[in-house]
């Protein structure tokens, strides 16, 4: 009797507590407080409550993640633009070494990165590659200044082709089908893009100089019914030997053909 006066007791205190959430004895299923430890009808021992948290652990962005990873690489490029290339050297070996441990993080996260971000870092692993090449070159003495010139001209054109596809993935957008495989259509199309030609004709005129057969030119830019050349091969000075050119006597003297447009026009 004494008993059921106790548990009644505590009913009354519970429904005149209503902050305190009940929870039911697992001996006699009567309810409690939630902090109670034991049952006071049945005296049997309670566990304890467990307190589950309400915040949610924050899903991983491994987008942010790849671009973090990799944002030492975009760093390095201001010294190029700038034009500080004694910078450029002396930097360089540090970018060798944050690129090995990067690569060796990547190398872990791979397996759970979605297929864009894989591209992703292709592109870096390119930019780094290309990073090498031109220091290759600027520490090669034994290239004409104007070829030196060219080279690192045409360099920064394919930077600026990465750089366009970097950039996709600094806008909020998600890559679905669609959107990866026009990804990789402007991925592929980069080489293409600043391949090579070979003069075929006795010379080609690039501003006053007409440059002989079988020299290298490189398409910079398309405009109109005009191209923008540029020799790959020495100067007379320290700048490279470029001008425009009419797309008709650009086919007509060069390996370039007409259908070569569409790389210039995405």
């Amino acid at each position: 009797m004494k008993h059921r006066y106790l548990l009644i007791a505590i009913m009354m205190l519970s429904a005149l507590c209503p902050q305190l959430s009940a929870k039911s004895c697992i001996g006699c299923s009567a309810e409690m407080p939630d902090n109670a430890t034991f049952c006071a009808g049945c005296m049997t021992p309670q566990p304890k409550a467990v307190t589950l948290s309400a915040a949610s652990k924050k899903p991983v962005n491994h987008r942010e993640q790849v671009l973090q990873m990799f944002s030492f690489i975009d760093e390095f490029e201001g010294y190029f633009h700038d034009l500080k290339y004694l910078n450029v050297l002396g930097k360089m070996p540090e970018v060798k070494t944050r690129f090995t441990n990067a690569i060796g993080f990547y190398r872990q996260l791979e397996p759970r990165l979605p297929e864009e971000l894989r591209i992703l870092a292709q592109i870096y692993a390119a930019k780094f590659q290309l990073f090498e090449g031109m220091t290759g070159v600027m520490k090669n003495l034994r290239i004409d200044s104007g070829f030196k010139a060219a080279i690192l001209k045409s360099s920064m054109l394919v930077m600026a082709l990465y750089n366009q596809v970097i950039g996709q993935f600094r806008e909020d957008k998600q890559f679905g089908p669609p959107e990866i495989a026009r990804l990789k259509e402007q991925v592929s199309i980069i080489p293409k893009r600043t391949q090579k030609y070979a003069i075929t004709a006795k010379y080609l005129k690039l501003g006053d100089v007409k440059v002989p057969t079988a020299q290298q030119v490189m398409v910079l830019e398309i405009a109109g019914k005009n191209a923008h050349v540029m020799l790959m091969g020495p100067s007379m000075d320290n700048n490279p030997v470029e001008g425009q050119v009419s797309l008709r006597d650009l086919e007509k003297r060069t390996s370039w053909q007409k259908e070569n447009i569409n790389y210039y026009n995405r």
